[in-house]
């Protein structure tokens, strides 16, 4: 919506639509850190597409000056925390983004009793998850870190068959909750013939193959 708005005023000018000008100054959000332990720095550049940024440390050097112009808080890794100490701070506070789809980390009564909304991200990190659960049951299946530390080491003059592993193909994996992530996995499993079992029947209802 902002790109397109942008791309209005940009064609038209501002004394032919008066309105987008309000959409001139975007909101201020408040994130953890820039880097390995926050927010990638390709995420920070789709962020500022649409907010302008302020970094915890920099707003708590003088959070009397950056406190009333914060709208957002954008957590990821439980980071910036909710906690009152905080949102005490942010007068203008609209709404607390979770970069994920849990949310049992907020205090979300507290948060809304403050007039602030709660958002998460549900399925963004889904199909990523499930590949790596089945590329490490993969890994464990046919022992393919054993193999490899086996064969990079100088002293091995053989390779041992049983590292061949066990046969994933035509197995059975048992899933316990078969939620977003769950039902990915299932999906991936049926690829090697596999068949899976719903662990836990008061989930999504499967069926068993």
């Amino acid at each position: 919506h902002f790109h397109l708005l942008n791309q209005l005023y940009a064609s038209k000018g501002p004394w032919e639509c008066p309105a987008i000008i309000l959409f001139k100054e975007k909101p201020w959000a408040l994130i953890s850190e820039v880097g390995d332990e926050g927010f990638h720095e390709d995420a920070v550049h789709i962020v500022k597409q649409h907010f302008r940024v302020v970094c915890l440390g920099e707003f708590l050097q003088n959070p009397v000056l950056h406190g009333p112009k914060i709208q957002a808080v954008l957590m990821w890794n439980y980071s910036p925390s909710a906690e009152p100490s905080l949102l005490s701070r942010l007068p203008s506070l609209k709404v607390v983004a979770n970069g994920g789809v849990g949310i049992d980390h907020l205090d979300v009564p507290y948060i809304k009793s403050l007039g602030v909304k709660v958002a998460n991200t549900p399925g963004v990190v889904s199909d990523a998850t499930a590949d790596m659960a089945m590329a490490l049951l993969l890994a464990s299946a046919r022992t393919v870190v054993e193999g490899h530390l086996i064969s990079v080491d100088p002293k091995t003059t053989h390779l041992p068959q049983s590292l061949m592993g066990v046969e994933v193909t035509g197995s059975t994996l048992g899933i316990v909750g078969m939620g977003h992530i769950g039902y990915k996995v299932a999906q991936r499993s049926k690829e090697k013939e596999m068949h899976f079992v719903n662990l836990c029947p008061s989930d999504y209802s499967v069926i068993t193959k």
